[in-house]
């Protein structure tokens, strides 16, 4: 599993039948230790994510599973949004700019 942010959602009107009842969302892998990721992922959503929201995502079969449909043709899947991050103070110190990457409100020394 990895977290993302959303960027952008993505329009198809014709695709194929296993498809046809989920949307899909652009999603922005956060990488916890350095520069951001610059690649994007299309990801299936379920759950009602929207853009600017912080997710976690699935892939594989987890992610299939987390739509309903072993058989789909999707690689990637929101299975949640994130509410808040809780880190360890150490990881923090290290990471002055968490918080701004993952898009959380967070209070210094508290969560992350």
């Amino acid at each position: 599993m990895f977290l993302g942010k959303v960027v952008g959602t993505v329009w198809s009107t014709k695709k194929v039948d296993n498809l046809k009842s989920l949307r899909f969302l652009i999603v922005h892998p956060i990488n916890l230790k350095k520069d951001p990721n610059t690649d994007v992922v299309v990801v299936a959503d379920r759950v009602g994510a929207g853009v600017g929201e912080t997710v976690i995502c699935a892939y594989g079969r987890a992610a299939r599973l987390a739509v309903g449909n072993e058989d789909c043709s999707i690689e990637a899947a929101v299975v949640g949004i994130v509410d808040s991050l809780e880190t360890t103070p150490e990881f923090r110190g290290s990471q002055p700019d968490l918080a701004d990457r993952l898009g959380v409100e967070t209070k210094p020394g508290e969560k992350a």
